[in-house]
């Protein structure tokens, strides 16, 4: 699904003429380079697969639709819901969650959602809290 909503989303990005593909592509790139880059490392550090496959193409597809800002936007807010999420659980000391593997793609999911319709404005709140224009 991830690879056929990269394709869509590419193709989409043709009604939008060549700046559009570009932008798409490069979207599609840092979501799926930023995801590999986190997935080698992990595996370096941890000895073991720290992401999934899934989880980079799903980036990849997100950030043809949303471009490369908002691609590492949705990887910011997935990692915030995941914390969100998992630090009470671990805090509480629940030890069923001690051992289980977090599904990011869950989380990535709710990230793009709230990118994909606030991304434009928390990025430009973002800049003028840095006052980098």
């Amino acid at each position: 699904m991830s690879l056929g909503g990269l394709v869509i989303g590419l193709a989409l990005s043709l009604a939008g003429g060549f700046t559009a593909l570009v932008a798409a592509l490069l979207g599609a790139g840092v979501g799926w380079g930023v995801l590999w880059i986190v997935r080698v490392a992990g595996g370096w550090v941890f000895n073991q697969e720290a992401m999934g496959w899934g989880d980079v193409k799903m980036l990849a597809m997100v950030g043809a639709f949303v471009g490369w800002k908002n691609a590492l936007l949705t990887i910011f807010v997935a990692a915030l819901l995941g914390s969100a999420f998992y630090l009470p659980l671990m805090a509480m000391k629940i030890k069923q969650w001690r051992r289980y593997e977090l599904p990011f793609g869950v989380f990535l999911a709710l990230g793009a959602a709230v990118t994909f319709v606030f991304g434009d404005a928390m990025i430009s709140w973002y800049a003028d809290f840095l006052k980098v224009h």
